[in-house]
Parts: structure tokens; sequence; C-alpha cells
């Protein structure tokens, strides 16, 4: 069950990561221009995590393959 989820999550990395990137962003720099920083790094940490995720997506090359490299390291761990 708990699976599923991760591996629907990992399918449609570009519709949930490119979006948070952008977010991420903008909100870390209007929290950076009023000086607070711990929530600009954490805005940024989520444009960093949503970044490594589309980087993920495009090394594998498909969802399907997305998911079966995940599923992998899952099954062999």
């Amino acid at each position: 069950m708990v699976l599923d989820i991760i591996f629907f999550i990992v399918k449609y990395i570009p519709f949930w990561s490119v979006p948070s990137i952008m977010i991420g962003l903008q909100f870390g720099y209007i929290y950076w221009l009023k000086d607070v920083f711990h929530l600009a790094y954490a805005f940024y940490s989520l444009a960093g995590f949503s970044l490594l995720s589309i980087i993920y997506y495009i090394y594998a090359g498909s969802p399907e393959k997305a998911v079966s490299i995940l599923d992998n390291m899952i099954r062999n761990f």
C-alpha cells in the first residue's frame, strides 16, 4: 500500500517537482529579503529536493524506468 503511493509519486515527478521548484525559489527569496533565514532555507531545501528529483527522473528516462529503478533499489536493500 505504502509502496504503491511512493511509486505513484515517483511516476509523476514532473507534475509536482516543477511547480515546487518555482514556489520554493520564490518564497525562499521573499523570506530571504525579510531576513527570516530559517524559512528561506526551508524553501530553498524544498526547491533543491525537487531539482534532485527531476534530475533522477531525467536520468531514469521514463516514468516506468524511474519506478523500476526505485523498486530494484528497495528490493535489493
